[in-house]
């Protein structure tokens, strides 16, 4: 039977009732829940979809289904508290109602005609809850106000003039609350510790001490950095810190590619046996492959693409391999990608990270809503924990050039998963916020900046810790775990995303 009363909430939420199951009268629990999960994936509150879901029993459902509901229900319970405790900004999505990366504004030049009342409407309501959030003491820190300026000044410029008006109007409301920013990165309101824990737990689906990210982050890095100290030694590298001599490893000519086609080519064919030696390993930890992870390769972007400076990007494969996939580097850049930093670009990018993750996601079965909201650090956490993974069984062993080169990427994701917490709960500046990041791991990756990995801490506290958290979370309890890799990989695998909690 349909449960009546989550049919009565998906109607009176304004939620689209379905597929013909729903408008005919019959269907069973399973098909209740699809119906609630297609309607959370076009809106509403979280108190709204909080409601739904409690509306429905859950005994009704098959235990597929009943995945995809104590996973939902785990996020909208995160994400309800959250919003409950502290009403302001974007929610989940961060503190700042606008910020460089959220806004009305940022589309605001591409306005058409018919559109421009309601788009300077959505900019003035925005500047409206700018003006109450910083009477609850949420305002975004100087840097982050500075690069806003320069952004709506330029929008408004391009916009037509009702939404250029706007524009000038939210402006003037930031600049007016600079001499309250202050200098450090993070967040300042009261309770900002208590934030900062129920943003990482909407991040990882389970509860989590920012004071035990801390120290877990920190005995981490301490690890890596021991473990690179003996390898950089053996290379002839003996003065300075981890970080110093990662930099000078970087320079080094003898592993540096040509400037040329030549030198893309080649960095593209060294990257191919690292695939197929990762290919090889799979089966030692992973049961059920899917297809998909014979149909991948590495591949150079074309000519257009790099020579515009595309980042990375991934075409996926079919899950049964049909369709081929390929992950293609960006390689505009190749002075700054050292021969020995590819082959865990193989392990993260591709396998057994998201070339294997996203397939076995799709064959999961899970909801497109429960896939995105479970455990958000999970897409980009798994990728960290698969290239940690093949590092710590082995896939470097006699290969001390190729360990640097994953020492080089596990030591950047430890490092903004620590930066983030440093900024928004001890005060970092931007200044010590970046000195940090270069201590640990040497010159930044060329897709993340130092000063653009600080900027996307600032505007979503919770998110670089989170995704570092998984990682290590994962890690703990595969070691906790008293059967095969294969079995455990299977169990946060095959089963579509899951927040931590009921793993």
């Amino acid at each position: 039977m349909i449960d009546r009363r989550a049919m009565m909430l998906l109607a009176g939420a304004g939620l689209a009732a379905g597929p013909a199951w729903a408008q005919s009268g019959r269907g069973d629990g399973d098909a209740t829940l699809k119906g609630l999960l297609d309607g959370f994936a076009r809106g509403g509150t979280a108190a709204d979809r909080r409601k739904a879901l409690a509306a429905l029993d859950p005994q009704t459902l098959s235990p597929k289904a009943r995945l995809d509901y104590d996973a939902v229900r785990i996020a909208t319970q995160a994400e309800a508290e959250l919003a409950g405790r502290f009403p302001f900004g974007g929610g989940i999505a961060g503190p700042y109602v606008v910020s460089t990366r959220a806004g009305a504004w940022q589309k605001a030049a591409d306005a058409k005609p018919e559109a421009v009342t309601a788009v300077a409407g959505r900019i003035d309501a925005e500047t409206a809850q700018i003006r109450v959030d910083a009477g609850r003491g949420v305002i975004p820190p100087a840097f982050l106000i500075a690069r806003l300026e320069t952004g709506l000044a330029e929008a408004a410029g391009k916009a037509a003039p009702e939404v250029a008006a706007a524009l000038v109007r939210q402006r003037e409301v930031l600049s007016a609350l600079k001499p309250r920013a202050g200098t450090a990165a993070g967040v300042r309101f009261k309770d900002r510790e208590a934030y900062y824990a129920a943003m990482l737990k909407a991040q990882l689906g389970a509860p989590m001490l920012p004071a035990e990210a801390r120290r877990r982050l920190n005995e981490t890095i301490g690890s890596l950095h021991a473990r690179a100290d003996g390898l950089l030694k053996a290379q002839g590298l003996t003065r300075g810190g981890v970080g110093e001599r990662l930099r000078a490893f970087f320079a080094d000519e003898r592993f540096l590619y040509s400037d040329d086609d030549a030198g893309r080519d080649r960095a593209i064919a060294e990257m191919a046996p690292w695939l197929a030696k990762a290919r090889a390993r799979l089966s030692q930890a992973f049961g059920d492959l899917p297809g998909a992870v014979d149909a991948v390769s590495v591949r150079r972007m074309s000519p257009a693409d790099e020579a515009m400076g595309r980042q990375g990007y991934r075409d996926l494969p079919s899950a049964d391999g049909g369709k081929p996939g390929a992950y293609y580097v960006d390689l505009k850049r190749i002075r700054d990608r050292p021969s020995w930093s590819l082959p865990a670009v193989v392990h993260h990018e591709v396998l057994p990270g998201h070339m294997l993750q996203i397939p076995k996601e799709e064959l999961s079965g899970a909801h497109p809503y429960r896939s995105r909201v479970a455990c958000p650090a999970a897409m980009e956490g798994w990728a960290v924990y698969a290239e940690h993974l093949f590092w710590e069984t082995g896939a470097f062993d006699g290969e001390p050039l190729a360990e640097i080169g994953g020492l080089y990427w596990i030591l950047f994701r430890a490092a903004r998963a620590r930066m983030d917490l440093g900024i928004h709960l001890e005060g970092w500046a931007p200044e010590k916020a970046m000195a940090f990041l270069a201590d640990v791991q040497g010159p930044p990756v060329i897709f993340a900046p130092f000063a653009q990995e600080v900027e996307r801490a600032a505007i979503a506290p919770g998110v670089a810790s989170g995704q570092g958290m998984y990682w290590l979370e994962l890690s703990r309890l595969r070691r906790a775990w008293g059967g095969t890799l294969r079995e455990f990989h299977g169990k946060v695998l095959d089963r579509g995303t899951l927040p931590l909690a009921l793993l």
